[in-house]
């Protein structure tokens, strides 16, 4: 049967009034006193109760005893000998008095309480909850940590909000589920470990749950701001829903803790002492603990028997690991709660996830709002503001409760300023700012208008996350994108917490030109549903977390202050053969002795991965002295991996010194053997247009070997046959394509293999098993994997085969095209969008000028050769006298950056010009097959016309390439991209599947006009499209540039729409466009290559033409796998 919580309440306060003498002051008895006549009812809510309230010089200190309540009493006029107030009497408990002002000790009644405050005999009501009690504010109890302590015994109920009844409440589904897997975790450990439950779940009730049911002796909170160390401070003072009420979860007779918020830097251990000894639970931030003496660091360890991180996510300073590494080594128990396991800064969080609280789940569960999105889509930052602003005004308008918060997010205080500034243009609700930097008044002035309601508006940067708790928060509006998961997942949930008098949230964001991480591209597209995206975002990030956490847990061993998920090894080894059944890891003693006062060696081994890692710390000298007292520590980490079916062994070592021949002997036997030239040389197989970088070779002179070394893209020029047949190889290593991606191999002769990776444990594994296939194939000749290399030569003048054409530098293509800009003489800039560059002339004798044009400006600009023979070098001049300046990164002249960075100049022999080095093929081409030309109807175009225009010109190539397409081809969206820096003449995108697709097919259709008025055989029709075409692999040079493909049409369509100007969509329309864009960075995408050129005649075609057509189809298919189709006329007209 539950007991009346008054009388309850009651008998507490009584237990320490039993404790004080009579004589105490505290409790003077009033020897005259009287009620006058006259009773009325009244409500009255009263203060709360402290039982210590102290401040000092390093924060404060308080207990509850009581929070604040409400009764119902009989109101009586009282007096003492020296005031008139009033006294309270209710069904149950001793009477409440009240007076005006203050009384003498001596005259305080002695069978209630006494409070200070006015109170009207006229209202129905009295809110006291400002005002003090007499005496019990006074208490300074030593034994109130011990009491409570003792309180939690058997005092908590696991009772699930279901099964709590009507009008009750329980503990939720994920509260439960995290309390008995934290138990669980410290009945076997007391290793760090990790709690992941979305925002709004109740993570901060469960905290509290578990210093009770734990009966936590003295816990350290540590959170990340100040804003929150108040918020959890006065939830541990209260322990929030467990004292509601209507809870049933924990006993009325279980005491809240004595809290302390620790806000000032203790600098000595007795300032540690006299603070935290008498707390049951400490909170404070953890830079602020970080910064505390190594001295001071060790004792709050020594004091604290638990650690609770909250909202572990964020960022660790260095000198925050080093606090925590306090507890570590005292093994107390650490708890870290957080709604993403990553941080903040992308790298994962220390310790053992062990338990995760899926947000699908907390969404089926009620706890979430399902999200509406709203999108706008402009390119103009301006105009975007804007319009996001109107659509909050528009949300705030329709809200039916009228109590909806809208917060707009921006990324700096210069960018909250400006939009401010936009929604007060509106005119409505009041628009506030908040952020970190801002004077502490104004801060709470603007805080105070939006709890008040009198602002509906909150223009923040980062600000409204952790320690920000508004429900009426509803409305988010992303002028400035979030660009880490942790950040959104943790920002959601503040939006979409549950409550019955409130609506449903909004998201408002710009999906027109997003750059964010690639997770969250799918949160900001065209209309996505949040309630379904948010969720799967976040299982599959944690899920990719858990799978990493579950290879790394595998190992059994412990590497001191070095946690796995930050080891991060470079991709190379050396390789085994072994002939074992079965590997012995536990022999590594063998090979690392350590174990002396120079060596110490930490192993760890995952048995069923076969994968085995050693860090050994050793002392040594330095070179540059010979006192023994002068010594350095070197760390060295070894991975192995026992590839069992291969029978191979690859070992990593980070100093890549020696083969670890004792280590690969003391693990699987004295039979292995190291894995040699020329059988290493087979990770080179299967990489088209390898170019190499670096070349080692041994030389035999008499019985001595003389090893040369050459690096640098032009190591293949400076490499004669006769060398090559001199000499064996020793190191080779370069760059090409494998499977359709760029990628890099480098092998040495002694077995050791690399690439330019730095890699997890997990994927160095997987890395090191793709090597050993190759290695293990002895299908593969090793004499025949070089036969095709590619060898730059130095020039000191233009190569005479022609031109066809050119591309911009490496440079610029490895970024999005928004990144760089070129501006001409007295123009504003164009970003590389709208800009092109093409050959001024296809010629094999011409000097080789460059056009870098905009639709309305051009600049021409020549490349030179200077000096001869080994100080051979190039430069770019300007032909004529316009110039241009190009921005990337820095701004540049232009021809400045074109010497630095040169353009690729493509020829009709499949070479290419960098500069002043020439790289030419090592095997021709075939020539491209006459049958494969498909002719199309010509009737009725000029085929000397090329481009349809913006008016739609019928008898243009262009015009009839576009009506066949969407005669032959379902196209998604079909794009006239005609103009300068143009993709194609004609891009043509499919989706394989209109649901759920997983590949995007793009057609890049370039068009050329005719030489002549009837198709023929002339070379000239063909030099310029053929270069066109091969300029298309750039959209293939990495993920970001796949995807800016679509952003690039995008931009194009928006600039002409916005000057009034046609579509340049043929089929489809723009957010179908821009719906793919955001889907392009989660599905495989593929290219095909159109050329048109009906002045190219299928039956007469010339063997020249037929032979340039089969180069381009060579380098599409060599680099990135990209097939070749040709559309042309034949010589009767057609």
């Amino acid at each position: 049967m539950v007991r009346s919580r008054l009388a309850t309440q009651n008998r507490i306060i009584q237990a320490f009034r039993t404790s004080v003498p009579a004589s105490s002051a505290v409790y003077g008895f009033a020897e005259q006193c009287c009620a006058f006549p006259g009773i009325d009812a009244m409500r009255l809510t009263l203060p709360p109760t402290l039982g210590l309230d102290e401040k000092l010089s390093k924060g404060t200190i308080r207990q509850l005893l009581e929070a604040s309540r409400t009764v119902d009493a009989q109101m009586t006029r009282f007096t003492v000998s020296s005031a008139t107030g009033w006294m309270f009497t209710a069904d149950a408990g001793d009477p409440i008095y009240v007076f005006p002002r203050s009384v003498p000790a001596d005259q305080l009644p002695s069978d209630g309480r006494t409070i200070v405050a006015n109170v009207s005999e006229a209202a129905e009501e009295a809110d006291l909850r400002d005002a003090k009690w007499i005496a019990f504010n006074a208490y300074t109890a030593s034994d109130l940590r011990a009491r409570a302590i003792t309180s939690w015994r058997n005092s908590f109920c696991y009772v699930c909000e279901d099964e709590a009844g009507a009008g009750r409440i329980g503990l939720r589904r994920p509260q439960i589920g995290a309390l008995h897997a934290i138990h669980a975790h410290w009945s076997t450990a007391s290793s760090v470990a990790t709690i992941v439950m979305p925002t709004g779940t109740g993570k901060t009730e469960t905290m509290l749950a578990t210093l009770v049911t734990a009966r936590c002796p003295r816990l350290l909170v540590l959170v990340p701001t100040e804003a929150l160390r108040r918020q959890i401070a006065e939830k541990f003072l209260t322990l929030g829903i467990l004292k509601h009420p209507d809870c049933v979860v924990l006993d009325e007779t279980a005491m809240r803790p004595v809290v302390g918020t620790l806000t000032k830097l203790p600098s000595t251990i007795a300032e540690v002492d006299e603070f935290m000894e008498r707390c049951n639970v400490i909170v404070t931030t953890s830079a602020l603990a970080g910064r505390c003496s190594q001295e001071v660091q060790a004792r709050m360890a020594e004091l604290c028997t638990h650690l609770f991180i909250d909202e572990a996510h964020h960022a660790e300073a260095p000198t925050w690991k080093q606090f925590k590494s306090h507890f570590k080594s005292r093994e107390r128990p650490i708890l870290q709660f957080t709604a993403t396991p990553f941080r903040e800064d992308g790298l994962p969080l220390d310790g053992k996830i062990i338990y995760v609280y899926p947000l699908r789940m907390a969404q089926r569960d009620g706890y979430f709002r399902p999200i509406r999105f709203r999108h706008i889509f402009e390119f103009s930052a301006a105009r975007a503001d804007r319009e996001i602003a109107k659509a909050v005004r528009d949300e705030l308008r329709a809200d039916p409760t009228q109590r909806h918060v809208a917060m707009a997010r921006v990324a700096t205080t210069t960018r909250a300023a400006q939009v401010l500034e936009i929604y007060r243009t509106l005119g409505e609700y009041n628009p506030v700012m908040l952020h970190s930097t801002m004077p502490s008044k104004e801060a709470e002035s603007s805080r105070q208008m939006l709890e008040s309601g009198h602002s509906r508006i909150v223009v923040c940067v980062d600000m409204l996350g952790e320690g920000f708790d508004m429900p009426e928060l509803k409305i988010a509006a992303f002028h400035d994108l979030k660009k880490s998961l942790a950040v959104t997942l943790q920002l959601a949930g503040r939006f979409t917490r549950a409550r019955e008098d409130l609506g449903d949230p909004v998201f408002i964001a710009n999906t027109a030109d997003v750059n964010l991480r690639e997770e969250l591209r799918a949160l900001y597209s065209q209309d996505p549903d949040w309630n379904l995206l948010l969720p799967g975002l976040s299982e599959g990030a944690i899920d990719q977390e858990v799978e990493t956490q579950e290879f790394l847990s595998g190992f059994v061993g412990q590497l001191d202050d070095i946690p796995l998920s930050e080891i991060h090894p470079a991709a190379s080894m050396v390789v085994y053969r072994t002939q074992c059944a079965m590997w012995n890891p536990e022999n590594y003693k063998k090979a690392f002795r350590g174990g002396s006062k120079e060596e110490r060696i930490y192993p760890i081994l995952n048995d069923a991965e076969r994968t085995m890692i050693v860090v050994a710390a050793r002392r040594q000298g330095v070179p540059w002295t010979d006192i023994a007292s002068v010594e350095s520590v070197v760390w060295e980490l070894c991975i192995a991996v026992w590839d069992q079916p291969r029978s191979l062994l690859y070992i990593h070592g980070s100093t890549n010194t020696g083969t670890y021949s004792d280590f690969a002997k003391a693990l699987c036997g004295n039979d292995v053997s190291l894995v040699v030239a020329p059988e290493v040389f087979r990770v080179l197989a299967d990489i088209n247009r390898l170019m190499l970088t670096n070349v080692g070779l041994d030389e035999q002179i008499g019985r001595q070997i003389r090893y040369t070394g050459r690096m640098g893209p032009d190591v293949g020029a400076r490499l004669s046959e006769a060398t090559l047949g001199t000499t064996t190889k020793a190191v080779l290593a370069g760059v090409g394509f494998a499977r359709g991606e760029a990628t890099s191999i480098g092998a040495g002769k002694r077995g050791r293999v690399w690439s330019n990776l730095r890699l997890r444990v997990n994927t160095f594994a997987e890395w090191c098993k793709r090597a050993g296939e190759k290695i293990a194939d002895d299908e593969i000749d090793p004499e025949e994997v070089l036969k095709g290399t590619l060898i730059p030569r130095l020039v000191m003048a233009r190569p005479t085969a022609v031109a066809i054409g050119v591309d911009w530098p490496v440079e610029l293509i490895d970024s999005i095209e928004s990144v760089t800009a070129v501006s001409f003489e007295h123009v504003s800039e164009d970003f590389l969008t709208h800009v092109g560059i093409e050959l001024a002339e296809c010629s094999a004798t011409e000097p080789l000028v460059l056009r870098v044009f905009s639709d309305i400006r051009e600049v021409s600009v020549r490349l030179i050769f200077v000096g001869s023979g080994a100080t051979s070098d190039f430069a770019f001049v300007y032909e004529g006298t316009a110039q241009a300046r190009i921005r990337h990164g820095k701004t540049y002249d232009l021809c400045e950056f074109f010497t630095e960075f040169p353009p690729t100049i493509w020829f009709a022999d499949g070479s290419r010009l960098d500069g002043n080095m020439h790289t030419e093929l090592r095997t021709g081409a075939p020539l491209f097959s006459r049958e494969r030309l498909q002719v199309l109807d010509w009737s009725g175009i000029d085929i000397r016309k090329e481009s349809q225009r913006e008016e739609r010109r019928t008898d243009s190539i262009q015009y009839r390439a576009i009506d066949v397409l969407k005669t032959t081809h379902s196209y998604d969206v079909l794009f006239d991209d005609d103009g300068a820096g143009e993709a194609a003449d004609v891009v043509g995108v499919t989706l394989d599947d209109p649901v759920a697709p997983k590949l995007i097919t793009v057609d890049l259709v370039h068009c050329k006009y005719s030489g002549g008025d009837t198709p023929g055989a002339r070379i000239d029709d063909m030099y310029v499209v053929c270069g066109q075409a091969q300029r298309s692999v750039m959209w293939l040079h990495n993920k970001d540039r796949r995807t800016d493909l679509f952003a690039h049409l995008l931009k194009r369509e928006s600039a002409r729409i916005d000057e009034g100007r046609p579509s340049r969509i043929e089929v489809g329309t723009r957010d179908k466009l821009a719906l793919i864009r955001d889907i392009s960075r989660t599905c495989a995408l593929t290219l095909r290559v159109f050329i048109v050129q009906p002045g190219l005649s299928k039956t007469a075609a010339a063997e020249h033409q037929l032979a340039l057509l089969g180069v381009t189809e060579k380098f599409l298919m060599e680099t990135y796998q990209i097939p070749l189709l040709v559309y042309c006329g034949d010589v009767d007209g057609s």
